[in-house]
């Protein structure tokens, strides 16, 4: 490839326009070398960010009086964009306004644009993420991570529920009740747990009363843990509950959560014939670690830095023996037990990579691994496995992986098809 088509090839980015203001139209489209992706709705925006990649967002507020409780609580799920907001003077001059950009944003601008600095910011906001991208450190967007199809189906569908029960089911350790808190913070409501297993009728029904007389004015969120565990009793009552609760909260969504898969529901005889429909109105099924493919190492990468963080540590990444064992493990303990094995490997980790053994997952090579160990079987390997996961970060874009692995296009397609690995 000659080098205007290199040149071309590194300007394929996309910026995140949210006209949150209904006034302003942020931006012309002369600046050919970028892609504006326009929304005016959260949920839109949400369905975009949780489809790509895109590291850069512009927030028009020009229009709006004061921040928004919703706007703010949907930028924490959405922290590795880096933001840009763009406001008018007199509200600049504002505490509630700077604490917003300064709690929130990269960046400002204030109106009337200048376009021509406005994407000199922009540009550097975009070498900002590149350099975070290069040291593994992009992936703080909330903790609900993932690029597998069936999680995003998943997420997908979250966003777009309009109402109705939902039932999340998955292994234990998958994470579905940072997924339902995660889902209730986004639509503003309150989150409250119960579990159906653990306390008798009476005691429930004391909780369902305390619920009603506390939240009754509030938008509120029930988590039902352990459906599988509750009683006939139980049951009668959540159905009872579900069926008035537009009459007793001014609004309230439930989300049930179950070990059973679907198929299953007919032949387990726990629930009444009620609540089983109640479950299967809107049935969710979060994939085990082990079938979510590149989720798995970028789940570790995260969990990695954000552990260090957090117990003032430096280590850089995993080694490449650690890599592999991640990337080979079945997780019978899902997310849950990844976290516990990183947090025992960082405690005890003295060197700049985390290496499997220290994480409990170090394995003896099998006799056709010892016949696999020439240099160039190995290089073969670790460019495959780099490909394959920078092509999963970036949602398959080959013109955004080939930036970010430094080679052109061409000798991408020509890796891909060497490797036979699927986009």
């Amino acid at each position: 490839m000659d080098d205007e088509g290199e040149c071309k090839m590194t300007l394929e980015r996309e910026v995140l326009v949210l006209q949150y203001s209904s006034g302003l139209r942020v931006l012309g489209n002369q600046h050919s070398n970028w892609t504006l992706i326009r929304y005016k709705s959260l949920e839109a925006a949400a369905l975009y960010l949780d489809s790509t990649e895109a590291p850069i967002g512009i927030i028009d507020c020009s229009g709006v009086d004061k921040p928004d409780a919703k706007l703010e609580c949907w930028l924490n799920s959405y922290q590795g964009v880096s933001w840009i907001a763009v406001l008018s003077k007199c509200q600049l001059s504002q505490k509630e306004w700077q604490l917003f950009v300064v709690t929130h944003c990269y960046d400002y601008h204030t109106t009337p644009i200048s376009e021509d600095k406005l994407f000199i910011t922009i540009g550097r906001a975009y070498g900002m993420t590149n350099l975070k991208s290069n040291l593994n450190l992009l992936f703080q967007r909330g903790e609900i991570i993932g690029k597998h199809n069936a999680f995003k189906n998943v997420l997908q569908y979250l966003h777009q529920h309009s109402g109705g029960g939902i039932t999340l089911s998955g292994e234990k350790g998958t994470g579905r009740r940072l997924l339902a808190e995660s889902w209730a913070n986004f639509k503003g409501l309150h989150f409250l747990e119960l579990s159906a297993g653990c306390i008798d009728f009476n005691d429930y029904q004391s909780r369902f009363e305390f619920i009603l007389n506390k939240y009754s004015n509030d938008e509120v969120c029930l988590f039902i843990s352990d459906v599988e565990h509750s009683s006939l009793d139980v049951q009668h009552q959540l159905c009872d509950l579900f069926s008035v609760k537009e009459q007793t909260f001014n609004r309230c969504e439930f989300v049930f959560c179950s070990r059973f898969n679907f198929d299953d529901l007919g032949t387990a005889g726990v629930f009444s014939p009620c609540f089983l429909m109640l479950l299967k109105n809107n049935w969710l099924s979060i994939p085990p670690l082990r079938d979510r493919g590149q989720d798995k190492l970028v789940l570790a990468e995260y969990y990695l830095h954000k552990l260090c963080r957090e117990k003032e540590k430096r280590i850089l990444g995993f080694s490449s023996d650690a890599e592999q064992a991640i990337a080979k493990y079945d997780w019978p303990g899902n997310v849950t037990e990844l976290i516990e094995r990183i947090a025992v490997g960082i405690s005890s980790c003295e060197e700049s990579y985390l290496r499997a053994e220290l994480i409990g997952l170090k394995e003896k090579l099998t006799p056709e691994e010892h016949a696999n160990l020439s240099l160039r079987k190995a290089r073969e390997e670790a460019e495959a496995l780099a490909i394959k996961r920078v092509l999963n970060l970036v949602s398959g874009r080959p013109g955004r992986a080939a930036e970010l692995l430094c080679i052109s296009r061409a000798s991408l397609h020509r890796l891909i098809a060497r490797y036979g690995i699927r986009r």
